[in-house]
């Protein structure tokens, strides 16, 4: 199979998991919105990222290296995946001791057991999945994805309608999720084999260590750009405003649909594909077909800002969308530096995406610092839209340099302007907005069409 093909083949069975699994947990936000008010809404999201930051700091970010080294033949798999676990559960011992810390001198004291299973469950499963990526059991992930998901709204619908528990109905639910996905797939992957003590190898822990340690910091400046607004938020505005900020949060997360479900077949692609005589033009192409992909899906997304939002909270929360347009062109500049950060990735460069990450968390912090006392919520997505689009450009010359890929830099300016105008005119409240932000889109389709429609003829030519 062509790498075009093989690239097409995988998005598409990603595709089959992740996105009936994304539209189930983003119908879950209906869920959380009508059953938590909105200070619970705003204390569960940052429970969940406190998780989300200390995950990667604690394991040293091995399942990233469970991935990388999994997939260079040179390394035996099983060393790999029994080395990265048991690294990544030492650390993650460490990791209670500093939630126990976390959670004795602030408001999450009562959340304390849930947040340290929630730790374990979350890291231990990522690190299951990224092997299962290794052994190229990308169906089996596929269903995992599927499955996982529908457990999720089974707890939920349990631990939050039924129990009625609140936050920790919302953290039990996750935790839950995670463990039959964690069974799962070390049932139907045999793992189980593959994870022993004699496997681990202490060369390969120390060069397993020594590439994921770049991206310990990278992680938590990464934290800093997209989830310290709302510690900051709930700061300066109170927790209310913050869980209505939250909920914003959550649509332009939409985008993801269609990023997450490339990035994960892309991010195999580029690894492999690096040492490819053709990997300028192979590189260019995919670049070129996704950047136009994610802008017609960006502008579709803020074209139905407000009818969306309206369908997913509940009422108490519709009034978000107004917090959500810098927040969707943020959104879609992180997705183009995760795309870029797999060339660094491929590349063995990752003290590049540990600068670039801390150039963005600058921008971000500062801002917020700024903005936020004066502007509130739209200073805080003001921030990550711009800390995002620094990013974002920084990586564009950088990894251009080190792959020789081309950019079509008039098709990216002309979109984002576009995409920006869109959002000035839901800010502003401009009359006749809907049919504004329909001639957005429009325009955003006719930009990409020949982009897109090449890429198709490209795929069914091969």
């Amino acid at each position: 199979m062509n790498k075009y093909k093989k690239l097409a083949a995988n998005t598409i069975i990603f595709s089959l998991g992740s996105f009936s699994s994304k539209i189930l947990s983003i119908l879950l936000l209906r869920l959380y919105t009508g059953y938590m008010t909105e200070a619970d809404f705003s204390v569960a999201g940052k429970i969940q990222n406190i998780i989300n930051l200390l995950g990667p700091v604690v394991t040293l970010s091995i399942s990233e290296s469970i991935l990388r080294y999994g997939l260079n033949k040179k390394y035996n798999r099983k060393s790999v995946y029994s080395t990265g676990v048991i690294t990544g559960l030492t650390g993650m011992a460490v990791g209670m001791i500093i939630l126990w810390l976390i959670a004795s001198f602030t408001q999450y004291k009562p959340y304390l057991p849930l947040m340290m299973v929630f730790l374990f469950t979350s890291e231990f499963r990522w690190m299951q999945q990224q092997y299962t990526k290794v052994r190229n059991c990308i169906k089996l992930y596929t269903v995992d994805s599927i499955l996982s998901t529908i457990s999720l709204v089974l707890f939920s619908l349990l631990f939050m309608v039924v129990f009625e528990m609140g936050i920790k109905g919302y953290i039990l639910s996750i935790i839950l999720s995670d463990l039959c996905s964690i069974f799962f797939l070390m049932y139907f992957a045999c793992m189980m084999p593959d994870l022993k003590p004699a496997y681990v190898d202490t060369k390969l822990r120390k060069n397993m260590i020594r590439y994921s340690m770049p991206l310990i910091p990278t992680a938590v400046l990464w934290w800093v750009v997209s989830s310290s607004d709302l510690f900051m938020v709930s700061g300066f505005c109170g927790e209310d405003v913050n869980g209505l900020y939250t909920a914003a949060y959550k649509i332009p997360n939409l985008i993801s649909f269609v990023s997450v479900i490339f990035f994960r077949a892309w991010q195999i692609s580029a690894i492999t594909e690096y040492n490819s005589k053709e990997r300028a033009g192979y590189y260019t192409k995919v670049f070129g077909a996704y950047v136009s992909m994610m802008f017609v899906a960006a502008s579709g997304i803020m074209m139905l800002l407000r009818p969306v939002t309206q369908f997913l909270t509940a009422e108490k929360f519709w009034g978000s969308y107004k917090m959500a347009p810098f927040l969707v062109v943020g959104v879609l500049m992180q997705s183009f530096c995760n795309f870029l950060s797999s060339i660094y990735n491929a590349a063995n460069n990752n003290t590049k995406s540990l600068t670039t990450s801390a150039a963005a968390a600058g921008i971000n912090f500062a801002l917020n610092l700024i903005l936020i006392p004066f502007v509130e919520v739209q200073g805080a997505a003001f921030a990550t839209m711009a800390a995002y689009l620094s990013c974002f450009v920084i990586r564009l010359f950088d990894t251009q340099k080190i792959a020789g890929y081309k950019i079509d830099f008039n098709n990216l300016i002309i979109n984002l302007c576009i995409l920006i105008l869109m959002a000035v005119v839901i800010l502003a409240d401009a009359p006749f907005m809907t049919l504004w932000l329909v001639a957005g889109f429009v325009a955003t389709l006719a930009v990409n069409l020949k982009s897109l429609l090449q890429t198709a003829s490209r795929l069914l030519r091969r």
